[in-house]
């Protein structure tokens, strides 16, 4: 079995039996907000290149929510982003511990998927699946709304760019979003 679907598999039982843990009720809602990516690669020559996302991009998604104890709960989902050309399904998983009144920090890995073509454009996917490290902070305004902001640093090199001639890119992610629970 290859990295990713041990990654899909473990997470799909980690929802699972977090799903169907009855001391406190999983919460599911809606998330989307805004996204600033920093796109780090090599030019052909071997020095720094990429590009600052100009103005941002949207993203949004499905979020669930399940408290693990009083104040520890795991949040994962799927979301949607777009940077450049290049569509993202990122699926995190991140812990979030209450550390404060409204405040809680929030951190953890989120798997950042390319589903688009290869021949739709000059990107090359040198691997569909990256994996980036996620820390940040996220406040309840009300009992059903959230607004989070994090910083997600992948570790992965995901695709080259022909024409613009950046090679080993990976995608820094600066987030700031909303999270409406429907339960």
């Amino acid at each position: 079995m290859n990295s990713s679907k041990s990654y899909l598999t473990a997470l799909f039982l980690l929802i699972a039996a977090f799903t169907y843990s009855q001391k406190y009720p999983m919460k599911y809602g809606i998330t989307a907000g805004w996204n600033y990516s920093n796109v780090n690669a090599v030019d052909e020559k071997g020095e720094p290149s990429g590009y600052l996302s100009n103005g941002g991009e949207l993203y949004g998604g499905i979020t669930l929510e399940k408290q693990v104890s009083q104040k520890s709960y795991i949040q994962s989902g799927a979301l949607v982003s777009y940077t450049y050309v290049i569509t993202f399904i990122e699926i995190p998983l991140f812990y979030k511990y209450n550390f404060y009144r409204e405040f809680s920090v929030i951190g953890g890995p989120k798997l950042d998927y390319i589903p688009d073509e290869q021949y739709n454009h000059s990107i090359y996917f040198k691997r569909r699946l990256g994996v980036s490290a996620n820390l940040g902070i996220n406040y309840q305004i009300f009992k059903k709304f959230n607004i989070e902001g994090y910083y997600s640093k992948q570790f992965i090199k995901q695709y080259d760019d022909n024409i613009l001639t950046f090679y080993g890119t990976k995608r820094d992610v600066y987030r700031v979003g909303i999270t409406y629970f429907i339960n």
